[in-house]
């Protein structure tokens, strides 16, 4: 039984109140002498005779005897049992519920606790896999980075390759349409043209192929990067030799970056050709950009 504050004084002072009530009606109603007091009898006028007149009781040569009367002794009553009961009984009340409430205390201190732990085990778990994710996440991109280096390691090879003449099975080969074992065409052509003729190198790493006509103008690529490769750009000319269209990276290109890609482009749309108005209204050839790191 809970009870409040207001509650618990209103009992108790009640209950002290009918203790002391109890006690009075015991101690002054319910008393008895012990012994009981004897019973009293009517007083008569001493003398020694039936007549006799005057106010004045006359005087006797020996005193009469005074009995004496005895006060029955007081009987002192105590308070009953039943008071010391109640108030014990009234401390246990009192004592069981202290003892509740600190047991309530106690066990949600216990249960706070062991919910501040499970919080604080969740989130170190989670730290350790967002921990571990960024591990993963890194090494990742370490072998991606791994890949590309070995990919463009291998591109460099095979430029290298292609630039020494050798074939990238190792050893030498005869390339061209007359008798004889040696690598025909111009030493600054491009290795991918299939004409004989009509190309030149415009020096720098820069060579075109643009069958019977000859470059008035080459510039060379503007750029910053820390890729080198060869980028291949396949330009439309018209008679004025004016380059009216530039697709990098056609065939014979070895590097995939964008940013070597809009470099040669830029450089080719600004090239220029001998003006001849006995080819093609659009004329179709390549030049050719080595990169290297600067």
């Amino acid at each position: 039984m809970n009870l409040s504050k207001e509650q618990r004084f209103g009992f108790f002072s009640t209950f002290l109140f009918m203790v002391g009530f109890i006690g009075l009606l015991l101690f002054f109603g319910f008393s008895a002498p012990n012994p009981p007091p004897q019973e009293e009898g009517i007083l008569i006028n001493f003398g020694d005779s039936e007549t006799g007149l005057g106010d004045i009781e006359p005087m006797l040569n020996e005193e009469p005897v005074v009995e004496e009367v005895s006060t029955p002794p007081v009987a002192q009553t105590s308070e009953p049992e039943v008071v010391e009961n109640l108030v014990e009984e009234v401390v246990t009340q009192n004592f069981d519920q202290t003892a509740v409430i600190e047991e309530k205390k106690r066990k949600d201190a216990e249960e706070k606790k062991k919910k501040e732990e499970l919080e604080e085990k969740k989130k170190n778990e989670e730290l350790e896999r967002q921990r571990f994710a960024e591990i993963e996440k890194k090494r990742l991109e370490e072998e991606e980075r791994i890949k590309k280096e070995n990919q463009q390691k291998a591109i460099d090879a095979r430029a290298k390759s292609a630039f020494s003449g050798k074939n990238p099975n190792g050893g030498t080969q005869g390339e061209g349409n007359t008798q004889g074992t040696g690598n025909m065409g111009d030493p600054n052509g491009d290795i991918n043209s299939k004409n004989r003729t009509g190309g030149s190198t415009g020096g720098d790493g820069i060579s075109f192929s643009l069958n019977g006509r000859n470059s008035r103008s080459l510039p060379k690529p503007e750029y910053i990067s820390k890729s080198e490769g060869k980028v291949v750009v396949e330009v439309t000319v018209d008679q004025n030799g004016n380059v009216v269209k530039a697709v990098p990276g056609v065939k014979g290109t070895t590097t995939s970056d964008k940013l070597l890609y809009q470099a040669a482009e830029k450089a080719a749309i600004k090239a220029k050709f001998d003006v001849n108005q006995n080819a093609p209204p659009q004329q179709v050839g390549t030049i050719t950009y080595i990169f290297r790191l600067q």
